[in-house]
């Protein structure tokens, strides 16, 4: 993030700070962590009085941006995202079957009472939480709220007409004046996240306790059995292929707290067994929170089921460095433990082949480092290993020894030794100057976080119109953090 859009995230809490620079900007984002994270505060900023058609747009954003992976995602897939599931509701509310599964009674209570206040044109924050309190007295769900506004010519707004790009941005700017959503103008074309310290009291706020990925992953974990005993339930039909009936829980707008209290505390043990790392005992409440606490926690990329096995791995390279089993594993990258360290370094190899455009070379037996490039006029070598490590990694004395011998027993000199770690202790930088100091051909010593890595191969596209990366990048001894990264792509691409 540039200066301007640092600032803005410090006004959003704080008007004691004076304008700073960009790195003061950050120092003061990072001490105030807590307050600009505080729950109360977001409740507050995000409860506001208003048109409905105002609230409306902020709540679809928001849905859009949290429901993204990482909360992470471009203006052009928020603007996508918020249009299909505004479309969504006015294609739901002109069916026949919109409230087939709903009590008509509650339904017509609560149409009743839609219409007196929408004849108002501002909805305080009051009477929309009346209307909650109301729909949820009544068992109705939010997407039944929805379909009743669409109903009545007013979902999102009056005359059920979509919120334009224009507007989507408006309440973006909105929302990061507000501290909610940051601006990464400097991250791969410009990309809006909400932090993940921030996620769960937005979701709180939204009343969505998963995001549609993770709601529909947590159902794909049931059995057949279990789903219809969630269908019949809720009055639906409990017929058809595991998928059909998924996707009739997600339609009809069914909390997961509900669903999963639907099943017997013995189902429930049974999805807890099933879940890799995840306790089994407790009461039937405690399972459904850790339940639900465990799926909302999962990193869930956009990965389709017939993805090449290196794509994947790529895809999930942040969560191989870090030895994070319980997402690799939920989400199918790896089947067991051992198979971590492989996947790893078969993602960083589909790294610079695909992503930055290299040509790997062919390393012959075993002892050697995980990977090798040619770079440069005088054909000299760029040589990474990969150290997943569950912690920070500090380059102990045991890798100097290790690393030296690789430098040492190369046939062409190693410009370059990349160490690939989930993130970098600062003391590691004395033995990467050990090392260099050691290596008798002067090689320089670079250590990177694998996040810091990709975030480089999704970047450079934007930056060069070479076709392959110019590894002159990497080519130095120290800690490759972002801003180092930043200046070196600025003099090399």
């Amino acid at each position: 993030m540039t200066k301007g859009l640092l600032q803005r995230v410090v006004d959003s809490f704080t008007k004691d700070f004076p304008k700073s620079d960009e790195e003061r900007a950050r120092e003061i984002i990072l001490r105030n962590k807590g307050e600009l994270t505080d729950p109360r505060r977001i409740e507050a900023v995000l409860s506001f009085d208003g048109r409905l058609q105002d609230q409306i747009r902020q709540t679809c954003v928001l849905e859009a941006l949290i429901g993204a992976p990482d909360c992470t995602a471009s203006e052009l897939d928020i603007v996508e995202n918020v249009t299909e599931l505004q479309q969504q509701v006015l294609d739901a509310a002109a069916s026949p079957d919109a409230l087939r599964y709903e009590d008509a009674r509650s339904v017509e209570v609560f149409r009743t009472v839609m219409k007196v206040a929408l004849r108002d044109a501002v909805v305080t924050n009051q009477e929309l939480e009346l209307l909650r309190v109301l729909r949820e007295s009544l068992g109705l769900s939010p997407l039944a709220m929805r379909i009743i506004q669409a109903q009545l010519d007013h979902f999102p707004r009056k005359g059920n007409l979509l919120h334009t790009a224009a507007e989507c941005r408006e309440s973006l700017l909105n929302l990061q004046r507000c501290g909610i959503v940051f601006y990464c103008n400097r991250a791969n074309g410009g990309l809006y996240v909400i932090p993940e310290e921030v996620a769960p009291s937005v979701r709180r706020v939204l009343g969505i306790e998963l995001g549609p990925q993770a709601w529909e992953k947590l159902l794909s974990n049931l059995t057949l059995v279990q789903l219809a005993t969630i269908l019949r339930a809720e009055g639906m039909p409990e017929s058809g292929k595991k998928e059909i009936r998924v996707e009739r829980v997600l339609l009809a707008g069914v909390k997961p707290s509900t669903a999963l209290t639907r099943l017997s505390n013995e189902d429930l043990y049974q999805l807890c067994a099933s879940v890799p790392g995840l306790k089994v005992s407790g009461s039937k409440t405690t399972r459904i929170k850790r339940i639900i606490r465990h799926f909302a926690n999962l990193v869930i990329r956009d990965v389709a089921d017939e993805t090449p096995p290196g794509e994947l791995y790529y895809k999930y390279l942040v969560e191989l460095a870090a030895r994070d089993r319980a997402n690799l594993l939920a989400n199918r990258v790896i089947a067991k433990d051992r198979e971590i360290e492989g996947a790893f370094e078969e993602g960083t190899r589909y790294l610079f082949r695909e992503r930055l455009g290299l040509e790997l070379q062919h390393m012959e037996g075993t002892d050697h480092a995980d990977g090798c490039i040619v770079f440069g006029k005088n054909k000299e070598l760029l040589l990474w290993d990969n150290k997943s490590k569950e912690t920070v990694y500090s380059f102990p004395p045991s890798h100097l020894r290790q690393f030296k011998r690789y430098i040492r027993d190369s046939e062409k000199r190693v410009s370059c030794f990349l160490i690939i770690a989930p993130s970098v202790a600062d003391d590691a930088l004395g033995n990467a100057l050990r090392l260099k100091s050691e290596s008798g051909s002067d090689t320089d010593i670079a250590l990177i976080a694998a996040e810091d890595l990709v975030w480089l191969a999704e970047e450079w596209r934007g930056r060069s119109s070479r076709e392959s990366f110019n590894l002159e990048v990497l080519n130095a001894t120290g800690i490759l953090t972002r801003p180092i990264l930043d200046q070196r792509m600025r003099l090399f691409l």
